[in-house]
Formats: structure tokens, sequence, C-alpha cells
């Protein structure tokens, strides 16, 4: 469960996109509803991964479906379609990778032939969203190659980014400082551009508590019980297995 906590680092990756910002602000109400939206897309891929394979196709359907009407043109003139391949395949290597960088800095590192497979796992979900298989990275390394290319060319945060990425930071009217431990995570698993295009400060004061969350994190995933640290979908599905 723990590895909901990098949904922050994911989400900013994606809009720092300027197609998914304007994507997201003129087709959503992220901004006035973002637990909401949250709670639905969590929700929709934990049912992907866990649930029973009718009520997965479903909710690709659904995905699919929503993604059809999402497309305009951006404040700067450039038009955007949420299903062109490049913009979908760059939304999946946001969640793919984020969540694996979160889970090796929990749990420890993954052979390579582990990491392998959990994009593998991950293909037959990129292509019901319409992602031809032949515009998927073979490997892993391949997919890391296309996430350092998107963001020295494409993934340039514009001011549509940098005005949902303050209500992705601070969805709640809260002290900066409740929003620390979160901030600091966040500023982690971001590339260094990013950090400073969203105004994450990386100094020494936040790698170091960067580093007691991780400590922190590691602890509670073995101290306690599963009901609190392994999403429901998941337990329904060990349950199932048993």
């Amino acid at each position: 469960m723990f590895l909901l906590l990098g949904g922050t680092a994911a989400l900013l990756l994606q809009i720092a996109h300027p197609l998914v910002a304007a994507g997201v602000a003129q087709h959503s109400r992220f901004r006035e509803e973002p637990f909401a939206r949250l709670h639905r897309t969590l929700d929709t891929t934990l049912t992907v991964v866990f649930d029973e394979p009718d009520a997965a196709r479903k909710a690709l359907r659904r995905i699919d479906r929503r993604h059809l009407t999402v497309a305009g043109v951006t404040v700067h003139g450039r038009p955007y379609e949420a299903r062109e391949p490049r913009l979908l395949l760059w939304v999946q290597a946001t969640l793919v990778l984020t969540s694996l960088r979160l889970y090796e800095l929990v749990v420890g590192p993954l052979q390579t032939a582990d990491r392998e497979r959990y994009w593998a796992e991950s293909k037959p979900i990129a292509t019901a969203l319409g992602i031809p298989a032949t515009s998927l990275p073979a490997t892993l390394a391949e997919l890391e190659a296309f996430e350092r290319e998107m963001l020295a060319v494409e993934v340039v945060p514009d001011d549509t980014s940098r005005l949902l990425a303050r209500s992705i930071r601070r969805p709640l009217p809260l002290p900066g400082r409740v929003y620390a431990p979160i901030d600091a995570l966040t500023a982690g698993l971001l590339p260094p551009t990013l950090r400073r295009a969203f105004g994450l400060c990386w100094g020494t004061r936040h790698r170091l508590l960067f580093r007691a969350v991780v400590v922190t994190l590691r602890l509670a995933r073995r101290a306690l019980p599963e009901r609190l640290s392994v999403v429901p979908h998941a337990r329904w599905q060990e349950r199932r297995k048993a």
C-alpha cells in the first residue's frame, strides 16, 4: 500500500507534459475534486491489476471511452488527443517507473529478470488502453530510455502544468509542514529538472527528510498488519488463491 505514496510524483510527471496538462485542465474537475479523481483512478487501476478478467476489461473500456472525448488545443495553440499513443505511453511510463523506484527504495532492489517481468506484465494494460504493441519499448531499459528522451525534448512544464501542480501538491489548505514528508518523498522520486520547475526544494535538510521517510516506510511495512499494508484488491486476490 505504501506504493500509493508515489502518486504525487507520478501525477507531477504526467502533467509536466504540456499536452497531458491541457487535457487534465480542460476535461476534468481535478482542481476542484482532487481526492475524488484520485480515488477513481486508484480504484480503476487496482481493479485492472487484481480483479477478475471481466471486471478488468470493463475498467479498461471505461478508461478508453473517457479518453475518446479528451481532445482540444492548448493555450499555446498545440492540438492534443488523449488517445495519441505517445501520450498514453508517457502516462504508462510514469506509473510503471515511479512505482518500481519506490518499491525498490522501500523493499530493496529487484533482480533484472524481475524488473523486466514487471514491465512485461504491464504491457497488456498498455495495449488495452490503445497503445500499439509495436510502439511499446521491448525492455525496461528501453522504457527508461524513452523517459529520458521525453524529459529532454517534450516534457517541459508550462503555466498550466505549474497551476495543476499546485493542486496536486496542496489538495487541502493545511500548513506546509504537514506536507513536508510527501514533498521530500516526491522530490526524491522526480528528476532535478522537474523538482526545479515545480518548486520542490532538495537541499541537505530535504534529502535527510527523504531518507527518514524511506526508513519509516521500511519499518512500517514490516510492523503494520496486512489490512493496513496491503490494498483490499490484493488481499481479495490472495484469499481467492488460497
